[in-house]
């Protein structure tokens, strides 16, 4: 066995890092993205996803899904964005802007996201027929929006999250009629 190990090291010349994308020793090393960065591609990613919620929306009145999932998954990425910046800058920043864009961002997206789902609800309220698997599509929307109303309850005096509670809460009833008339993989 040791021997084994003793010819793998040799033959890759790396000192034992044989497998694609492994560094020699006199590589650069990776260094971890700057908070500004990671804003900075936070708001990218935010960009996006407001481009792909207004093709998801298109899509679905022609009953394709999929930009919708592109959306989703898009939603998720900012989602981790998001969680990486707030461990990253940990409870006391450096800088005292970082946070409050951070919020900014992440509310930014909670709004769209809401305001969509609002979109694409009434969009499916008018499809007679929903195509197989739309029920576990839009049971993952209507755990978001759950979410994003426990989020919210605490800021519901302010007139804005009010408003935005109300369209949630009409996203949410469309939804669950649509869920529930929706067919499931298991019943086909």
């Amino acid at each position: 066995m040791a021997e084994l190990r003793k010819m793998d090291r040799s033959s890759s010349g790396k000192g034992g890092r044989s497998w694609p994308g492994a560094r020699g020793g006199n590589e650069r090393e990776a260094k971890p993205a700057t908070i500004d960065a990671l804003l900075a591609a936070i708001a990218r990613v935010r960009s996006e996803a407001v481009s792909l919620a207004d093709r998801a929306y298109e899509a679905i009145q022609h009953h394709a899904f999929d930009p919708y999932r592109e959306f989703c998954e898009k939603r998720a990425e900012h989602a981790a964005l998001v969680s990486v910046l707030r461990a990253r800058i940990g409870p006391k920043p450096k800088d005292p802007c970082w946070a409050p864009a951070i919020d900014l961002e992440d509310s930014s997206l909670l709004r769209l996201s809401i305001q969509a789902c609002v979109k694409f609800a009434f969009a499916l309220s008018a499809t007679p027929l929903m195509p197989l698997g739309a029920r576990e599509t839009f049971i993952h929307e209507v755990g978001m929006l759950q979410a994003a109303r426990a989020q919210l309850q605490s800021a519901k005096d302010d007139e804005s999250v009010a408003a935005l509670l109300d369209e949630l809460e009409m996203a949410l009833m469309i939804l669950e009629e649509v869920v529930e008339k929706a067919p499931a993989f298991e019943e086909f």
